[in-house]
């Protein structure tokens, strides 16, 4: 997983000998910025100059290395490897001597110390499952994981999401435990912001934690645990399976174990990066929201779906650029005439709730009251009066 910045300079030469700027396009920064330096070809640029000899690393470097989500749109335009180019080079600069930004170093001291990124004790991973009835895991007990996620578990305007997750599995009557208190973090954090031998050591620990469990598939709620758990099985030579709830789900329901309402509101969906681009799950959401009402999309969706301004640590060191990102989004939602704005990423659903103008919800949480529904209208009409 770790990488030597060298291996991509011959990428880094085509894009300088190139003229092209397709990455200018899609990328979130440089569409609010404006500034050259921040466009995935100014970057190449910058990096191939450090390499060269010609460029030294200055804050002003290391800051714009920084100003990026990582959201992948430049990789949809380009046939080099951007994304993996921008998290390498932070990567080779902490590997050179630079400080971690101090947002970031806060983070991986609660990574260290507490288990997820958010200085919450780990008592707080389980304060959701309260009242759910939820199994512990244990070894060759379960096949299946439910894995909630730090973000998710510690923040509690975000619970609903998860509660939502469980009780559509109960419902459907997948079996499924959860790890509640002895869940680890997946690492996404440390992944992205260059940390990768720290996160090479979490990978092998969390991979050999699920397999001394007996764990066959791991679903989980956010995407940014679902691209990261992904890597780490296939790093380590794993053959569990993992998929995100939105996938699960839409399989529930397609088979007829989710039984839905269907309303007539407008509603337009917003794809988290790690889900989508980066994770390639695009039809199962839109499958789900179309199940219980009126899509209607943005003019970037799916692959070309512009990023909320909430990953790879931007939200922690730039929140002004991170906020102006999601003004951006939210705008364009509010002009499809949408009521409800849907998205399945813990971040996102944080991120766009910081700007006003239309409702933000948790596809999870749609999908529940959906089903929930049907089950009112059902027994109604069995306490209707018969003519």
């Amino acid at each position: 997983m770790s990488t030597n910045l060298e291996e991509f300079r011959e990428e880094l030469e085509v894009c300088f000998g190139t003229s092209c700027g397709l990455c200018e396009r899609g990328c979130p920064v440089y569409q609010t910025m404006k500034i050259k330096t921040l466009s995935m070809k100014g970057r190449n640029r910058t990096m191939l100059g450090v390499l060269q000899g010609k460029l030294d690393i200055t804050p002003a470097l290391v800051q714009a290395t920084f100003e990026c989500t990582l959201c992948g749109n430049c990789d949809r335009w380009c046939a080099l490897k951007n994304t993996e180019h921008t998290r390498s080079f932070r990567e080779y600069l902490l590997k050179q001597g630079v400080e971690p930004m101090k947002e970031h170093s806060s983070l991986l001291l609660s990574i260290r110390n507490y288990g997820n990124p958010w200085f919450q004790p780990r008592s707080a991973r389980t304060k959701w499952t309260r009242g759910l009835n939820l199994p512990k895991a244990a070894p060759n007990q379960q096949e299946v994981l439910f894995f909630a996620g730090c973000t998710s578990a510690v923040t509690k305007a975000l619970n609903r999401g998860l509660v939502a997750s469980t009780r559509l599995l109960q419902r459907a009557g997948v079996k499924f435990a959860i790890m509640g208190t002895d869940e680890p973090c997946c690492g996404s954090t440390l992944l992205r912001v260059g940390q990768t031998e720290e996160f090479e050591k979490l990978a092998e620990e969390n991979v050999r934690k699920f397999e001394s469990l007996g764990i066959k598939k791991i679903v989980t709620s956010c995407p940014g645990c679902y691209v990261t758990l992904k890597k780490s099985v296939e790093m380590n030579g794993s053959k569990i399976e993992v998929a995100h709830i939105a996938q699960e789900t839409a399989t529930l329901a397609r088979d007829g174990r989710l039984r839905l309402n269907r309303s007539s509101e407008k509603m337009t969906y917003h794809d988290p990066c790690h889900l989508g681009r980066l994770g390639g799950v695009f039809e199962e959401p839109r499958e789900i929201v179309k199940a219980v009402a009126e899509l209607v999309e943005m003019p970037n969706s799916g692959y070309e779906s512009r990023c909320c301004g909430a990953g790879a640590g931007l939200q922690s060191a730039f929140p002004k650029l991170s906020r102006d990102l999601a003004s951006k989004r939210i705008a364009e939602a509010k002009a499809t005439g949408a009521t409800t704005l849907v998205t399945s990423c813990p971040f996102c659903e944080t991120q766009l709730r910081t700007v006003p103008g239309i409702k933000v919800t948790d596809l999870m949480e749609l999908l529940l009251d959906a089903a929930e529904d049907i089950e009112k209208s059902a027994s109604n009409n069995r306490r209707q009066p018969s003519g």
